[in-house]
């Protein structure tokens, strides 16, 4: 290695490092990090309180017995088994958090170390994710997408906001993303079955990222790899659900009636074409839930999505394909609005992270090219900064208030805005000009996918 390689090298390890703990510092001082009780019940979510509760007494009182929760909560996500009140959540995020209450916790319940547990997390994807963007393009790009994908989502409204099963799902994901482009292919399969302790149906990834690998390297190497790994987690998932609910089943507790549902066309089914179709549209344009609606920059970048797809390299378009197959396995087996108490969306951040890639890619191949297309990305990327800075520290329970059976009239960004002293608006403000003077990528002629390496006999490695 060259002398200028290396200082690039270390330029961007150390660009990574500061990216991560500067979206570490902001996470965890916008986490919901107390439990709030107002008018309406809990300002959080009976899912993230069900994960971080189970959390804390196992780090404190050393039972995965919730018995005690009553005192908080009459009614959530858990079981009877045997005179204890279990959680049904995943394990993946109630077992990250252990750690944080083990350092953090104390002879009482509190919801902080879970909010840090989970900033953590989503920062250390944001890490993950921009090392893999750097293998694909350039570096101003690379930097301008991670720093929008953690500000410009719901990234920051939910996964880093408390302890759902995203922010561990997410890191998983990453983790994966980036050993792909290394062609680590273990390493891989190990982020994936993070994932899955997560949030099972993100196998679909992992099962689409390694065979896709597989046959455009015509060799069944990465798929075993990938394969091996990423099993441990539906091996890990299903110990626990034995311990926990005596089950060997992968959806125990309140998760018990999705497959049937996702697979049903009678009442309470899921798998009915209009229905589907419906979650579908409501997912990406509603204004109550849609993607596009929170963040709109997004539209300005799939007119590059075909030239990006071209010259994408075989873990960007397995990816997107995965993507493509956990959110038609999300929508049949879950409604599309994903609870109400939260800013923004939830559902759709796993898709959005897997597709990243070829999202920056258009960037690079197509929307940075146009003046035009430039600008308005440029808007609509600092709409999506201002509002998510300001309804990433609203705790109004009016957000909660707000129902699936209206998705085309209702809109949380006004009730953020009217939750808040005009003091706010002004330092979401600042914020979203440090960014743009900091990370705005200037143009530049697109730099092409690195492509796999082969040998000199012509195999990959």
């Amino acid at each position: 290695m060259t002398s200028s390689s290396k200082n690039v090298l270390g330029s961007d390890k150390s660009e990574s490092a500061i990216l991560g703990i500067v979206t570490f510092i902001v996470y965890a001082l916008t986490a919901t990090v107390t439990a709030t009780v107002g008018p309406k019940g809990l300002v959080f979510s009976n899912d993230t309180f069900f994960s971080a509760y189970p959390a804390w007494t196992i780090a404190q009182l050393q039972t995965i017995n919730i018995d005690t929760v009553t005192q908080f909560t009459r009614s959530g996500w858990a079981f009877i088994l045997d005179g204890h009140l279990r959680s049904d959540r995943f394990p993946g995020a109630i077992l990250w958090a252990v750690p944080f209450y083990l350092i953090g916790g104390g002879d009482s319940f509190s919801i902080g170390p879970s909010a840090i547990a989970a900033a953590t997390a989503s920062a250390i994807t944001i890490v993950f994710m921009h090392r893999a963007l750097l293998s694909l393009v350039n570096r101003k790009t690379a930097l301008a997408a991670a720093v929008l994908l953690a500000f410009g989502t719901a990234m920051w409204s939910v996964s880093a906001d408390s302890l759902w099963t995203h922010p561990t799902t997410l890191m998983g994901l990453a983790i994966g993303s980036w050993a792909m482009t290394r062609s680590h292919f273990a390493i891989a399969g190990l982020g994936y079955a993070v994932a899955i302790l997560s949030r099972p149906h993100t196998a679909v990834v992992a099962a689409a990222v390694g065979i896709w690998e597989s046959i455009a390297r015509k060799s069944i190497r990465p798929a075993l790899l990938v394969g091996a790994t990423s099993l441990l987690g539906l091996i890990g998932l299903v110990a626990w659900n034995k311990v926990n609910a005596n089950s060997w089943d992968i959806f125990p507790g309140t998760y018990g009636g999705r497959f049937d549902a996702a697979i049903s066309t009678g009442d309470g089914g899921q798998a009915k074409p209009d229905l589907w179709g419906a979650d579908l549209v409501a997912t990406f344009f509603s204004p109550l839930r849609g993607i596009f609606f929170y963040s709109p920059f997004l539209l300005a970048l799939l007119p590059g999505v075909i030239k990006a797809w071209r010259v994408a390299p075989a873990w960007v378009r397995s990816s997107a394909v995965g993507a493509g197959l956990y959110l038609l396995v999300q929508l049949a087996g879950n409604v599309w609005i994903g609870a109400t108490d939260f800013f923004g969306y939830r559902l759709t951040l796993e898709p959005l992270l897997l597709v990243t890639p070829l999202l920056a890619l258009a960037w690079q191949e197509w929307t940075s090219q146009i003046m035009l297309a430039r600008r308005i990305f440029g808007v609509l990327a600092a709409a999506s900064l201002w509002w998510f800075a300001v309804g990433s520290v609203t705790r109004s329970p009016d957000l909660n208030g707000l129902s699936q059976d209206l998705p085309w009239t209702q809109w949380q960004v006004p009730l953020a805005i009217q939750a808040h002293q005009p003091g706010v608006w002004l330092a979401a403000t600042a914020f979203v000009a440090a960014v743009g003077y900091l990370v705005w990528p200037t143009t530049s002629p697109p730099v092409a996918a690195k492509p796999e390496r082969k040998t000199k006999k012509g195999k990959f490695y």
